[in-house]
C-alpha cells in the first residue's frame, strides 16, 4: 500500500505494484526451527557416538561402492560412472578416516549416498 510522508508525497513500498500490494507477512518459522532443532540432536547423538557413526558410514560407502563396480562392470556402463563412483566412495571413506567434523562427514556420506544409488539405477536401467 502507500502512505503519506511528512512532505505530503506518496511513498510506496518497496515492491508494491499497482495489481498487488506488499504487504508485510509473519513468515512461519516454526516447521524451519523444528527441523533445525532435530539435526541439531541428530548431530549431538552422532557426535556423541562418533566411531560407531564412523563405522557404520564406511561399512556402507564400501559396500555401494563394491555394488556400483560390479553392476558398472557387469552391465558395461560409462567409464565416467565408475570414476564418478568411485572418487564418491573414496572421498567419503577418506573423510572418516581422516575424522572429519559429524556435520561433514553427515553431509558427505548423504551426497555419496544418493549418487552411487542413482548411479547403479543408471547402469542397470539404460
Amino acid at each position: 500500500m502507500s502512505s503519506l510522508n511528512s512532505n505530503g508525497c506518496i511513498v510506496l513500498n518497496e515492491m508494491a505494484t499497482l495489481t498487488k500490494p506488499y504487504t508485510a507477512t509473519a513468515v512461519n518459522t516454526t516447521k524451519l526451527h523444528t527441523l533445525r532443532l532435530k539435526y541439531n540432536r541428530l548431530m549431538n547423538t552422532l557426535d556423541f557416538s562418533y566411531f560407531a557413526f564412523i563405522s557404520f558410514v564406511i561399512t556402507i560407502s564400501a559396500c555401494l561402492g563394491g555394488g556400483l563396480v560390479r553392476f558398472s562392470l557387469q552391465y558395461n556402463s560409462a567409464l565416467w560412472q565408475f570414476v564418478l563412483g568411485m572418487c564418491l566412495s573414496l572421498v567419503n571413506i577418506i573423510a572418516c578416516v581422516a575424522q572429519f567434523p559429524v556435520r561433514w562427514v553427515f553431509a558427505i556420506f548423504a551426497v555419496t549416498t544418493l549418487a552411487n544409488i542413482s548411479l547403479i539405477l543408471i547402469s542397470v536401467f539404460l
